[in-house]
């Protein structure tokens, strides 16, 4: 179970300290509704995901309210979520397909 402490930690340990009140009022934007599972977890993976940059915080933010599970495989799981394979990337391309979504030019 992870706890508040870690994430402040974490927190400090990625951004310098004029970015410490920001970067966790972007990270409480998740876990604030009831839907929104696994709360210190999912902030952590975030941090790990953004690198230090608080425009992608802000984007992970985002794909976690809809699907905390996907920020936790590509934190939790890099080498086995990373596109780095012909046959990943057909798989990817047919989700994106099955949801009517337009693949982008780049997969």
């Amino acid at each position: 179970m992870h706890s508040r402490d870690e994430v402040v930690a974490s927190v400090q340990a990625t951004f310098p300290i004029s970015s410490w009140a920001r970067a966790l009022e972007l990270l409480d934007g998740y876990g604030a509704d009831p839907h929104e599972r696994e709360r210190e977890r999912v902030r952590l993976a975030i941090l790990k995901l953004s690198a230090g940059s608080e425009e992608k915080m802000r984007e992970y933010v985002a794909v976690a309210k809809r699907d905390y599970r996907d920020v936790l495989f590509w934190a939790e799981y890099p080498e086995e979520s990373r596109l780095d394979t012909g046959e990943k990337r057909q798989r990817a391309r047919k989700i994106f397909e099955k949801f009517g979504i337009e693949p982008p030019s780049d997969l």
